[in-house]
């Protein structure tokens, strides 16, 4: 071959690359693009939540002045009207208590969702808020037909917040667990403190979970989270139970206002917006899955809090 068509070769052989690095190129760009694209939508969307929320902050304070009086007024007639009134009126005297106190428990809970937040700068232990609110459910009983798995790193697991912000969340998760187990159950909770990479690879396995490898479920909120924070270490918690699961689809729908399965005596549908409330202003994020022990597993990340950052342990 000629000198001519040497360089003509080495030519189009120069111009290849050129083009297959600038395709590259532009396939990354695309991704990065398309990824942008998705956070955006994302952030959008919160920023959307957070206007309604502030509006329905508004509604609760007026709500709350309005209606909190007349309530009041309502309840006391009806305390001194009970023993006045004839014997076969006293259950219906009892009901209209009763149906007092869930509007009441109602407002308090909208209040509770739309009240804005600011974490506390603090932080609190997870394992601590955990335990405390074992105990004072157990002192009221709450959990009495309940057999509780407690498996608690021994690390200490301090989160941005306060221990009131998380005692509370802990709360609305577990007594929603006891509802879903109205003859008793099985209540597993579970708290580690993990490097960052165990939430991507699909390695991290509760002890007792089938050893064998299984597909790993890709799971696109999270991996949206955990790119737009850049902690090394996080907390993670799972509260599961063995009572009636979450329907197909409805994973999302129950953490918002008002939305409950529950019968009207036993829930307002705002327990699990106030979780999720909370755990937003922390910094984290909450789903729910199917449980190994047959009902629904919550599972709660949260970032170790920034003065407490280590290398793992």
């Amino acid at each position: 071959m000629n000198t001519a068509g040497t360089s003509v070769l080495s030519a189009v052989g120069a111009a290849a690359v050129v083009l297959a690095a600038g395709w590259l190129r532009s396939r990354r760009l695309r991704g990065r693009v398309s990824s942008l694209e998705s956070q955006l939508g994302a952030a959008r969307a919160e920023s959307e939540a957070a206007k309604r929320l502030a509006g329905a902050g508004r509604v609760a304070a007026g709500l709350a002045h309005e209606v909190g009086n007349p309530l009041c007024a309502i309840t006391n007639y009806a305390h001194s009207l009970e023993d006045k009134v004839a014997p076969e009126l006293r259950p219906s005297m009892q009901s209209l208590q009763r149906e007092v106190s869930r509007i009441q428990r109602m407002m308090d809970g909208l209040i509770d969702y739309a009240r804005p937040r600011e974490a506390g700068t603090l932080g609190a232990d997870v394992n601590a808020a955990l335990r405390d609110t074992l105990r004072f459910l157990g002192e009221q009983g709450v959990l009495r037909r309940i057999s509780i798995d407690e498996r608690l790193d021994t690390a200490a697991l301090p989160v941005k917040g306060t221990a009131l912000e998380l005692e509370q969340a802990f709360a609305n998760l577990l007594l929603n667990a006891v509802d879903a187990m109205p003859a008793g159950g099985q209540l597993a909770l579970w708290t580690r403190r993990l490097p960052r990479t165990t939430l991507v690879d699909g390695s991290l396995r509760r002890a007792g979970d089938d050893p064998a490898p299984v597909p790993f479920r890709r799971d696109e909120r999270l991996e949206r989270w955990l790119a737009s924070h850049e902690m090394a270490q996080v907390v993670k918690i799972v509260v599961a139970d063995s009572g009636h699961g979450v329907e197909q689809g409805h994973e999302e729908r129950i953490f918002e206002p008002f939305v409950t399965t529950k019968a009207a005596e036993h829930g307002t549908g705002l327990g699990l917006a106030i979780v999720r409330g909370i755990v937003n202003t922390i910094g984290g994020i909450v789903w729910v899955q199917r449980s190994r022990e047959g009902g629904a597993a919550f599972h709660i990340v949260l970032p170790v809090h920034a003065s407490d950052e280590r290398l793992p342990r």
